[in-house]
């Protein structure tokens, strides 16, 4: 089991987070995931910019993969200009970056004057981006006409050094068959089993079974093999419960269906939304708790549906109290 953390891009300071990058790299954590946001999830002391957050840890740090989790390519970023981001990155990083991919939320883009399309369009878009940005690292010129973007003889002349993994975001079928179809790998939430099981998991392996297809036919050795499964949990521990539950109250307005449903797209709705959420209902979906038992059963549920990374974002008041029992009391059981 590979463990990623999740610095909380979304509250806190650029400085407060390299910090804790820092730190988790000295606790055992093998990759750091940062958020691709323009706004944070209610209102915040910073919303930090993660491609700067990538360059300033890789330099604090000497082993961690550092990429994001996730960036939208679509809208806000053309995807030339992602590619050409991460192909600098990883030019100096070498093999220590990679690229989290997803379709986005409203609450990034909208504020920034485009018009936010329907989930259809913005997975055909999506996948469009993703052939173009990978197309691009392979050096090339490159002259795209799709039905979302064009280029004209587009190169990027800073190729990086390694391929670069590129994992993509997924929380329904179509997303997850792209994920197999386009992704070195899948990252998700810490959905139902059964949806992971019965709805997810088959759309990402057919995406798989056509991505080998075409590799067998076109004689692309693009890394596809073997493919990831990321998962993402969100928890809170401190050794006072309440401590621990509270301390979850800023990141509440996303357990609204609204703000999921990009219907919102203003961190003061969102905050208070997250508001009205009770108690109860935050330390269930957060995982808030008082011991390391509950982390770990998160955790084994993704190991017996055959994931190999559970990335961990904390909300724990105390920070260095919950590095300490990931070290100690979680990593060892895996």
């Amino acid at each position: 089991m590979i463990f990623g953390f999740h610095p909380l891009t979304d509250f806190y300071s650029p400085k407060k987070m390299l910090d804790e990058t820092v730190r988790a790299e000295k606790f055992g954590f093998d990759e750091i995931y940062y958020a691709d946001h323009f706004h944070p999830w209610t209102v915040a002391d910073g919303c930090s910019f993660a491609w700067s957050l990538i360059a300033s840890a890789a330099e604090r740090t000497t082993r961690v993969r550092i990429g994001t989790a996730v960036t939208c390519p679509i809208l806000r970023y053309h995807p030339d200009i992602v590619a050409q981001a991460f192909a600098s990155l990883a030019s100096i990083y070498e093999d220590r970056v990679f690229l989290g991919l997803g379709t986005g939320e409203a609450l990034n883009e909208v504020p920034l004057g485009f018009q936010w399309p329907s989930g259809r369009i913005r997975l055909e878009m999506f996948e469009e981006a993703i052939r173009i940005i990978k197309e691009l690292w392979t050096g090339s010129y490159l002259s795209f006409r799709g039905k979302y973007f064009t280029l004209n003889n587009a190169r990027l002349f800073t190729k990086p050094s390694s391929p670069i993994p590129t994992y993509v975001s997924a929380l329904g079928p179509r997303a997850a068959y792209i994920a197999g179809r386009w992704g070195n790998g899948w990252i998700t939430l810490n959905l139902s089993q059964d949806r992971i099981r019965d709805v997810l998991l088959p759309e990402f392996e057919r995406g798989l079974r056509d991505a080998t297809e075409m590799d067998d036919t076109t004689g692309d050795s693009a890394i596809r093999t073997p493919p990831r499964k990321i998962a993402e949990i969100v928890v809170s521990y401190d050794k006072n419960l309440n401590q621990a539950i509270e301390a979850c109250r800023p990141f509440a307005g996303t357990l609204s269906p609204e703000v999921f449903q990009n219907k919102i797209i203003d961190p003061r709705e969102i905050k208070t939304l997250g508001d009205s959420v009770e108690e109860s209902v935050l330390a269930e979906r957060m995982l808030a708790t008082d011991g390391d038992e509950k982390i770990v059963s998160a955790i084994e549920k993704f190991e017996r549906l055959g994931f190999d990374t559970v990335e961990i974002a904390s909300l724990s008041p105390d920070q260095e109290a919950f590095f300490r029992l990931f070290r100690e009391k979680v990593k060892p059981i895996f």
